[in-house]
This record gives C-alpha cells, structure tokens and sequence, in this order.
C-alpha cells in the first residue's frame, strides 16, 4: 500500500506535464523582430492605403447637421430652463428673506450700542409724530358746518390721511356732495346750484335749479331737481352745456334774470302710469343710469354725451335686447326694465313696486316692496350674488337672489330691507322673521318686532378687504356676513356684544364707510391714498375706527397724546353726513 501512494502523486505530475511541451513556440521572436530592433528613434508608421468614407447624398448629411442642431437647441433650452428656475427662486428666497438679509447685511461688523433701542424707539416716536398734521389756531372747529376731505385729489400739500377741512364751504350747508377722481368732485349747496371743485377752488356750473341730488357716470353730471326731473349737465364741455342754458327774466319782479337749463331726460313717453310724472332716487354706474319714478317702476338709459367707438354692454340695463351680444344703447335714451317692474303670480302677470336701486360699476342691484332682491349686469366676482361661471359672467335680465337662507334656521322668512353697491361689491341688509307668524298675519309683521335680528351681508369682489369679513377674497359669490359688532352696555354691569344695526352706508369703489344707530362711524376696504381717514395706508379687511376730527390748535407732543387722539373713536353729529368715492371721502353738513 505505501508504494502504490507513493508512485500515483509521481504519475499525475507527468500527465500535467504533457501539455507544456506539446505548446514549445515554433518561432523565435527575436528572429521575427531583428529587422527592427536597431538603435534609431520609434515612430508609428500609417498605412499608406486611404481610408474609405461611405459616400453620403447631400439630404442625408443635411439630415445629420439638422439633427445634431437641435439636440444642441434642446440641451441649450434644457440649461437656460434651469437657470431661470434657479434665478426665479433665488429672487423669491431673496425677497422672503429679505427683512433678514438686511438686517444681517447692516448688522455685519457693527456692535449694538447700549442705548440703541431708546435711538430706535425716539426715531419711531418722531415719524409718527410728522404722520399727524397740526391745525391752525385761527381755522373753524368741527362744530362750524362745512367739508371735510381726505384722499386722493388733495393737492394743496395738506396731509391726505386725516380729514381736513376744505376752506371754500366753511360756514356752509350743502344739499349733495359726489366724489369722482375721473368726473370730478360735484357739490349742490343749499340753495340748489351745482359746483364743481377741488380743495383749492369751485367753480357754479349751474344755478337756479333748485337741485338736491347728484352724481356723475361718463364726464356727465346727472342732477334730481325739486320737480323730479333729471338734468343732463355735461361737466367739461363748457361750450356743449352753454348750449342747453338759456337767461329768463322775472314776470314779477323784471330786474331779476335767472338760469333755464333745458336738456333732461325725456320720460313723456316711456311714464305710462296714471300719476307718474316723476323720478324719486336713481344711481349710476360707469357708463349706465337707473332710476325708479313715483310709481314704483324702474327705468335705465347709457350714460355719457355721445357713445364710445367700440363699447359693450355687459347686461348692467336689465333689458334683455341690450346684452352683450347687442349694439350699446344711445345715450340718455330711456328705456322701461320691463321683467323687473312685472312678474308673475298665481293669478298671472303682477306688477310689481320697486322702493330702492343700487349700481356698481356695470352692475345693479334692486329691492321691491316684498323684500325681494333682483340683481343683474356683470358677475365676474359673484357681485350679483349668482354662481360664477362662463354662462353666468353677464346676466342681462333681473334675477333674483336667493342664497341667503344658508345662513338662518329652515322656519325663517327672510326679507330683503336695504342695498347698496360700490364698484365690484354688493351689500344686503336681511331681516329674518317667524315663518308661521308671518303667514299667519298675511305679511302683516311689524319690522320693529325682530329689528335684532338684523344681519348684513356682502358678496362681490374683496380682494382689498371692500367685503368686511375678514378676509382678502378675489370673488365672492356666496353672501357672507359682515363682521360690525358693537359693544353695549346700557347700564348693565357686564358688556354684552351683538350686532350694530348701520343707519347709513356710503360705498365707494373699494371701501365703504358706515355710520352706526350710534352716530359711531366704522370704515373697511382699501387705504391706498388714505381715503379711510385713519392716518394709514393700509387697507383692511374687517371694519375698524377712525380718530375723531382734529381740532384747531391741537398739537399732540409725544407718542402718548397721539396714541390717545387716534384712540378717540370718530362719532358724526347730528346733520353730518359721510360720502365715499373712488379714491377719497369727505363729511359734509346736510342743508
């Protein structure tokens, strides 16, 4: 056994071998390579055959060139892309930031003083001290009747954030103010004569008209005189209004000469009704007119001297063959809202009585004597209380307004009492009422009865804060309440909260002003040229306070006086009245 082991190790040794020899190389390489080898430098030789290129049509190689660009276009559009996105963020973290960055900026390499907070607080305290304008000891006090007037359009270098008064009216009463940066400011003393002015001067446009009502749409200036007529008083063409004047003399007393203006509204034709002879409120819009008469119709006509090449109609007449989809109406030519003064009941066609209109800019809102709420015009907000959409963005006939029951209880009969409008805004006043006591007495339920109970609404554009909810809302087609409260005491020990019922609103173009039943005066809505009269231009979404009417010799010192000033709550006295228009307000005596 131990020699057979021995030797098998031995023999596969041998096997393994094998293959080496049978690979023993059958040339000498230093053979095959002594030509070469030699002491002269190594160069690589090319071989002297031309290398063949495949031969390419010209499309083809045009192909290829067009092929190759674009890639390049797309990696270049792909780098470019990229670096916007990344310069697009560094601006917006830039602009987050930068409140921080600044600070970090301008606090490099600087040490914090000991008194640097007194420096900062004292530096604080001088620019709300320059905020506050000082009244001249020898001016007129609040009492004197007069104008007052903040905002947009005061050029006499007066501060425009506080209400100030406008020399030219002190002493007197006025009739009707209206506030228009593009049709200027209208004003109608007591008298009835129409003037036209600024804080620096007027100028009588027209006298002896016995006029107690005005406004302006389209550079024209549409008075109510006494008999209930409408005048049509172009405001800037002088020549075109002296056209319509004419100087009458005195049957009874001959030395005296007055004014005749002749160009009105004509309503000869379009008054139908048995004692309807006259008009009884109106309002306007940019470039539309609506107005009730004493029996209880609606009527609207475009404003304006003559029309505008290229206007539309955005539905803001109400009359359905004066859509958008129709020619603009002429100007001033009367028409009657014909499914608004007529509707249909059990018995078939109604007539209805309509007791309040109120325009926005192209849109307008109406209230009959049921309570029931008509809106149409354009609804690109939700302003007229309907659903946003494509087929509903100019509703050119009235329709009612029904969404407010989501608000109240399912046994409430809700009855629309107050509107009013400004801009893209709309606002509701709602006074819910006993479903079963108000059938039961056949609508015969006294208001005062459930006047607590009173809830205002707004729906509309918002995005400056004109809705008063508390927030900033680029449309809003769902009414939403009103956030006025108002806190009470009447003697009792504890202060109990509830809704402050407005007795007077004033809507401008995007903020409102509203006097309260306690002659408080509360204000929201854009502050752009500090037309809320809270010394501030910044608007607000909720309704808030404004100081009260700066007195003559009053000058607030410190931060202490100032804080005190603008903490005294503004309360009109007994005539006052506020208006409100497109950039600006002002508080007048009632003649």
């Amino acid at each position: 056994m131990l020699v057979r082991s021995v030797i098998r190790p031995c023999r596969r040794s041998i096997v393994s071998c094998t293959p080496l020899y049978k690979n023993t190389p059958r040339f000498d390489d230093a053979e095959l390579m002594a030509s070469k080898l030699n002491n002269a430098a190594y160069t690589a030789k090319r071989s002297k055959e031309d290398y063949q290129w495949a031969e390419k049509s010209a499309q083809e190689v045009e192909n290829e060139h067009n092929d190759r660009m674009a890639r390049m276009m797309k990696i270049s559009a792909a780098l470019r892309g990229l670096f916007v996105v990344a310069g697009l963020g560094a601006a917006y973290t830039l602009y987050m930031q930068w409140p921080q960055i600044k600070g970090w900026w301008l606090a490099t390499g600087s040490k914090l003083d000991d008194n640097a907070i007194e420096v900062l607080k004292k530096r604080k305290e001088k620019k709300r001290q320059m905020e506050f304008p000082t009244i001249p000891a020898d001016e007129p006090g609040s009492s004197v009747p007069g104008l007052y007037y903040w905002g947009y359009g005061r050029n006499d270098g007066k501060n425009s954030k506080f209400p100030l008064r406008v020399p030219q009216f002190d002493g007197e009463k006025l009739s009707d103010v209206f506030l228009s940066a593009e049709n200027g400011n209208l004003a109608i003393n007591d008298r009835g004569d129409l003037y036209l002015w600024d804080t620096a001067s007027r100028k009588l446009i027209l006298g002896d008209q016995n006029l107690v009502s005005v406004k302006g749409s389209n550079g024209v200036a549409y008075a109510l005189n006494k008999k209930g007529e409408l005048l049509v008083i172009p405001v800037a063409d002088d020549i075109e209004r002296s056209r319509f004047v004419k100087t009458m003399r005195s049957w009874l007393l001959p030395w005296r000469t007055y004014c005749k203006y002749e160009r009105k509204l004509d309503t000869t034709q379009i008054f139908t009704n048995r004692g309807e002879n006259k008009v009884v409120q109106f309002d306007v819009g940019k470039d539309h007119l609506v107005f009730i008469s004493n029996a209880g119709k609606a009527y609207t006509c475009a404003t304006g001297v003559k029309r505008s090449p290229g206007i539309k109609s955005k539905g803001q007449f109400g009359v359905p063959t004066l859509s958008q989809f129709d020619p603009f109406p002429e100007c001033n030519k009367v028409y009657e809202i014909e499914l608004l003064n007529h509707g249909v009941s059990d018995s078939g066609n109604a007539s209805k009585k309509i007791e309040k209109i109120a325009c926005g800019n192209y849109h307008t809102l109406a209230l009959d004597s049921l309570g029931e709420l008509f809106s149409f015009g354009v609804n690109t907000h939700g302003q007229l209380g309907q659903p946003i959409s494509y087929d509903m963005e100019y509703i050119p006939f009235p329709k009612k307004v029904t969404n407010f029951s989501g608000h109240f209880s399912r046994d409430t009969y809700l009855r629309v009492v107050d509107i009013n409008a400004g801009g893209d805004t709309s606002f509701a006043t709602v006074l819910p009422q006993d479903v079963h006591k108000y059938f039961k007495n056949k609508g015969n339920v006294a208001l005062e009865e459930d006047i607590d109970k009173i809830t205002y609404f707004a729906f509309g554009s918002g995005i400056s804060g004109e809705l008063g909810n508390g927030h900033f809302k680029h449309s809003q087609q769902e009414p939403t309440k009103l956030k006025v409260v108002n806190d009470i005491t009447d003697g009792a020990s504890t202060v109990l909260p509830r809704s402050s019922k407005i007795a007077h609103w004033a809507c401008g173009k995007e903020h409102v002003f509203c006097q309260l039943e306690n002659n408080e005066v509360v204000t929201w809505g854009s502050n752009s040229e500090g037309q809320l009269g809270n010394g501030k231009k910044i608007k607000s979404c909720r309704p808030i306070n404004i100081p009260q009417l700066l007195e003559p010799g009053t000058v607030l010192k410190n931060g202490i006086e100032q804080n005190t000033a603008a903490s005294n709550k503004l309360r009109l006295s007994p005539g006052q009245v506020l208006v409100a228009g497109d950039l600006s307000s002002c508080i007048y005596w009632k003649a």
